[in-house]
């Protein structure tokens, strides 16, 4: 699937579950006790803060529009926390997005250069988008809102965040590693929460995959440790037929899976019925992707125009 023209207000939760914390919780060894994936030892799956949520998904917020894809040419995008040589790196990271032309643009920075911040005091937004890097109990993990949804999350709150990704990346540095960097996890991290941040939703809602997931183990394991969700925020998340019962527009769906998108999670194959040769499997070694596929730049393009 690669997108939704339209939301209802309402129930907006499976799109904004992200497959990213790579630093260490007080969940760690409860973490490495879990089905292995074959991703970084700490990867796992987390949920979008229930207050963010609430903003997010509440009608008096609406932004007047109903497309999840930003209708302005520069979306603008800020900090809190992190150093500028990790803004730097996302912001390379992030134009990987943008890097076919089209009219989106992501501005990370003031009119002298400088990164543009933001702050848990503000009234008024610093920025469309805003990153932060929290490892609190309730923001930790790597996570983004959709599209223009961020437009509804109150402006002393974070719209993205990236957990400990800053304590974790000077290795790659001012093109330091390059080559590594651009086939790291957190590379990949990056990529998967600014492809949210411009409006795609995950992979794993297609019908391929549905059929082939086997979604109560799923659901089980969503609702412990180290994700302790609650069955109904798994539900959302993973249950295609619950999820589309709350929007108003038809999903539209490509014939056969993308296996080498950014935005497909990896499950350990013994959640797949049919095991190692699941069509929702990704189809990189690493079992996560480090590039852009052809249907991901094929949605910015559809979404964003293209100079290519």
């Amino acid at each position: 699937m690669r997108k939704l023209i339209c939301f209802r207000p309402m129930l907006l939760l499976l799109v904004l579950m992200v497959l990213h914390t790579l630093g260490s919780t007080p969940d760690t060894m409860e973490a490495q006790t879990q089905p292995q994936t074959g991703l970084p030892s700490n990867a796992y799956l987390d949920k979008i803060p229930i207050g963010t949520l609430g903003e997010m998904t509440d009608a008096s917020r609406a932004v007047g529009f109903p497309a999840v894809s930003w209708p302005t040419p520069t979306v603008t995008v800020a900090f809190n926390g992190g150093n500028p040589e990790l803004y730097a790196l996302i912001e390379a990271t992030a134009a990987e997005w943008t890097s076919n032309g089209g009219r989106l643009k992501f501005s990370f920075r003031l009119g002298d250069g400088t990164f543009r911040k933001w702050s848990e005091s503000d009234t008024s937004r610093t920025a469309e988008i805003r990153i932060g890097f929290f490892t609190d109990a309730v923001r930790n993990g790597y996570w983004s809102a959709v599209g223009t949804y961020a437009r509804r999350v109150n402006a002393g709150e974070a719209t993205m965040n990236f957990g400990d990704l800053g304590t974790n990346l000077s290795e790659y540095y001012q093109g330091k590693n390059h080559a590594e960097w651009l086939a790291s996890y957190a590379h990949t991290t990056i990529l998967h929460e600014f492809g949210h941040a411009i409006g795609l939703n995950h992979e794993h809602f297609h019908p391929q995959c549905q059929t082939d997931l086997k979604l109560e183990e799923i659901i089980n394991y969503l609702m412990g440790p180290p994700n302790k969700w609650t069955r109904e925020q798994a539900m959302y998340n993973m249950d295609a037929k619950t999820y589309f019962a709350t929007v108003s527009a038809k999903p539209s769906f490509t014939p056969k899976v993308d296996q080498a998108s950014v935005m497909l999670y990896s499950f350990p194959d013994s959640f797949y019925k049919s095991g190692m040769t699941s069509p929702c499997r990704p189809s990189e070694s690493l079992h996560y992707a480090t590039d852009l596929s052809a249907e991901d730049r094929q949605y910015y393009a559809d979404s964003y125009g293209s100079n290519h």
